[in-house]
């Protein structure tokens, strides 16, 4: 008896080509989902913003800088007045840097510059990024200054107010030559490496990255607080300092030291001097480094 091949060897084409076109939709939706961004990328540069600082030594001015997907860069320049300019990266099918928008205001010398981003569009994974450059009086000291992104780097760099904060969630966060009464930095997901000049009180904190710390001064009165739940702490201190006292502690990692002596120990307090600055470096997972300069 013989068998109907033709028949089953059409059913089997007819599977083959269904496979093939679900296969092929398939990839067009990853491509367009997630290679669409790199597919489609437009930038443009978004009209500076200037604006003046007061005047008025007793009444300075402040500046909050806010972003949500992008880095922010604080840096002198020799103008008398503030500049913020940059970049707008736009991702995606349909993606256009005219979408986003800013609020920027000086209110009684409170400078305020805040992105706006368009709700964004699922299938076609649109994205945009929009990285800042704030320039600020070189000779200015700022009542605050204020860095906050979500997704970026955030580096400061020769700024000077009574309070400095930075802020990112997803980033490194860099500073140097900082001089602050009180100078926060917050990181979740990245690494702190900041030096400060002359700072009452510092607040650094990372949940998951490196602390690197360079004080180079310790003043009297003064609380120096640096913390990592998961990473590893390096803090220098100057070797000046004679009147502090300091405390190291690790769950799961070392503590040492150079140029103190005695050498510092894990969870135990040593003072030196009249102890007058508090140093304290904490740590859950990872080791801690102390180092005079």
């Amino acid at each position: 008896m013989r068998r109907n091949t033709s028949g089953s060897t059409k059913a089997a084409i007819v599977v083959i080509i269904l496979v093939i076109v679900i296969v092929g939709v398939a990839i067009a939706g990853f491509v367009a989902f997630f290679l669409g961004p790199s597919l489609s990328v437009t930038g443009k540069n978004f009209t500076p913003y200037s604006t003046p600082v007061s005047q008025n030594s007793t009444s300075p001015s402040s500046v909050t800088v806010v972003d949500t997907n992008g880095g922010i860069t604080f840096a002198p320049w020799s103008q008398s007045y503030l500049m913020i300019n940059g970049t707008i990266t736009a991702r995606g099918i349909n993606a256009n840097p005219d979408m986003i928008t800013f609020i920027k205001s000086n209110t009684t010398g409170d400078i305020v510059f805040q992105v706006i981003f368009p709700p964004g569009t699922f299938f076609f994974a649109t994205s945009y990024t929009v990285d800042i450059n704030v320039y600020t009086p070189s000779s200015y000291q700022f009542k605050t200054a204020q860095a906050k992104t979500t997704n970026g780097d955030v580096t400061a760099s020769s700024t000077t107010a009574s309070t400095v904060s930075l802020n990112t969630f997803n980033g490194q966060l860099s500073a140097s030559t900082i001089t602050a009464t009180n100078l926060t930095l917050n990181d979740t997901n990245g690494s702190i490496d900041f030096t400060c000049n002359t700072c009452t009180t510092v607040t650094a904190t990372s949940t998951n990255g490196a602390v690197t710390a360079n004080l180079t001064s310790l003043l009297s009165g003064g609380s120096y607080t640096i913390t990592s739940n998961s990473g590893n702490i390096s803090l220098k201190i100057p070797i000046a300092a004679t009147n502090f006292k300091i405390t190291a502690s690790s769950t799961n990692g070392a503590v040492s030291s150079t140029g103190l002596s005695p050498a510092l120990q894990n969870h135990v307090t040593s003072t030196f001097g009249t102890g007058s600055a508090v140093v304290v470096a904490t740590t859950t997972n990872g080791s801690i480094s102390v180092n005079t300069v």
